[in-house]
């Protein structure tokens, strides 16, 4: 008869027999063997979630691909890559990859149905079918409509920096940038979409933990994204739910603030009253795509929409707005030669596009900061298609395997930005003296095509890249015409975590009145 201990041994030696076997397979008969990356990841996902955990996972494929090349093994069936020439490849319009599964844990549990949305779902069909409707809402034209709901959350947020750090009794007072740029950034996200702000501005505070439990949210789902199966034992329990609940307090909210509007639209006269004093929001287009597409718009389904808005409108965007004023702080003579070029401009107050669109460092200074510090910087994971794909050097990848570019890999790369490519220099995006015209504008074509990816590529690119566009520009615009915005100790170094979305932290600023020349 086996006894329990004699039981435990065999399931021990077992186990550790699996193991050899699989390490044996993967070093020496796996389809990815000749690709280089760190021994662990080569028969085993925790070194991915582990690596991802930690908050740096930038750094780290940014430093294994400038060791190990073009193509780095990261996990058992998984190779990032690191070649801005792939990028339209394996991120195309026309026959496009399937997303893998590392987005599913980003579905949100609701009464115990699993909900996805158009940014996470693997469905291609399905994207298509439902982005169709929306699509035509967010072209740059149709995105300068909304351009007076930003100038309504400037005004508010120019008047709570005025009071709270650079007029009377409050003047020098520290400001917490990082804290205060994501008020703005989340205010604006609301008051375009809902046509109402948070009040993050003017409760000076996270209201309702929006911004806090959108942060766990990717805390959690960034690390489990990289062993996707697990999230079913965790936040996907059906008995006891582990974790953050990703996304679920923003579709809460947003099912909230529909309901709101339908009870609204029941009162014809507030409804009118309201809509005779604003510009057309998101919700109210959306709302209007029942009556033109009735077979596809419910309120599901306008909050599946209006996702897109609150989970990544404040949380992207502020990383780029921290980047901007850290950057800036951090190089005075790019800080300079800003300044001068919104002097001699003489822009109204809040800044508008039409004076703006066309200010080369102001530019230049914007892609620079979204450049080198992408506000999404993990890898956009798809699966190879049937046939399987060869890369340049020759190397197979097999179908079904995943792959994927990393922008903050890709955004350094110094055959396309320069061998300062680790510098934040907006200078790169500028003429150079020698350069003739035509050089110049290949090689800001080059940088502008890489650069861009951080918003996405192919048919999955991010649907609100114009409004943050419009919306960094016009801040920076407006705030660096009326204030000197400076590190209190320049030599400051900022913390940071990468989860997904990019989270900077300790960003301790003097703002002051420019006294203009």
């Amino acid at each position: 008869m086996i006894t329990l201990t004699q039981a435990g041994s065999q399931l021990l030696w077992g186990v550790c027999f699996l193991l050899v076997t699989k390490l044996f397979w993967e070093l020496f008969f796996s389809p990815l063997r000749s690709f280089p990356g760190p021994f662990i990841a080569t028969f085993t996902n925790i070194w991915r979630a582990v690596a991802v955990f930690h908050g740096r996972v930038d750094r780290t494929h940014l430093e294994l691909h400038r060791k190990y090349g073009a193509a780095v093994r990261i996990g058992p069936n998984c190779i990032s890559l690191g070649d801005p020439n792939l990028i339209r490849t394996v991120y195309a319009t026309k026959n496009p990859w399937k997303k893998s599964d590392m987005y599913r844990p980003n579905d949100v549990l609701v009464n115990g149905q699993r909900i996805s949305n158009i940014f996470n779902t693997q469905d291609e069909d399905w994207h298509s079918k439902y982005m169709r409707p929306i699509r035509s809402f967010w072209t740059m034209t149709k995105v300068l409509d909304l351009e007076s709901l930003i100038d309504e959350t400037l005004d508010k947020f120019v008047k709570k920096i005025d009071a709270k750090f650079v007029d009377g009794a409050n003047a020098g007072k520290v400001c917490k940038a990082d804290d205060w740029l994501a008020y703005f950034a989340w205010d604006v996200t609301a008051n375009i979409s809902f046509g109402r702000h948070y009040g993050f501005i003017d409760q000076e505070k996270d209201v309702d933990n929006l911004i806090i439990d959108s942060t766990k949210g990717l805390f959690y789902f960034a690390p489990i994204s990289q062993i996707p199966w697990i999230d079913y034992f965790l936040d996907k329990n059906p008995i006891v739910r582990i974790g953050p609940k990703p996304t679920l307090t923003g579709v809460l909210y947003a099912f909230g603030v529909v309901a709101e509007y339908q009870a609204e639209m029941k009162d014809h006269t507030k409804h009118e009253k309201n809509a005779s004093k604003k510009t057309s929001h998101t919700l109210d287009k959306y709302v209007q795509l029942k009556k033109t597409h009735p077979d596809l718009v419910d309120d599901n389904q306008i909050v599946n929409w209006l996702m897109l808005n609150i989970l990544a409108g404040g949380d992207t965007t502020s990383a780029t707005m921290r980047a901007v004023v850290y950057y800036l702080s951090k190089n005075h003579t790019a800080y300079e030669k800003l300044v001068d070029e919104l002097d001699h401009a003489q822009l109204s107050i809040p800044a508008q596009w039409r004076d703006i669109n066309g200010l080369p460092y102001l530019d230049a200074v914007m892609r620079e900061a979204m450049r080198i510090n992408p506000g999404i910087a993990m890898i956009f994971e798809r699966v190879v298609p049937e046939g399987g794909f060869t890369l340049p050097d020759g190397r197979y990848i097999p179908a079904g395997k995943k792959v994927g570019i990393n922008p903050a890999v890709t955004n350094r790369d110094r055959e396309v930005f320069g061998d300062d490519a680790d510098v934040f220099n907006p200078d790169r995006w500028l003429r150079k003296p020698e350069e003739t015209q035509e050089a110049f504008n290949a090689r800001s074509r080059r940088m502008k095509d890489v650069a861009d990816f951080a918003f996405g590529g192919g048919g999955r690119v991010c649907m609100g890249r114009y409004l943050a566009v419009l919306e960094l520009y016009k801040l920076f615009a407006t705030l660096y015409s009326l204030y000197d915005i400076r590190l209190v100790d320049p030599s400051h170094e900022w913390t940071y975590r990468n989860a997904w979305f990019v989270y900077q932290y300790d960003i301790p600023v003097i703002v002051s009145r420019r006294v203009k020349a």
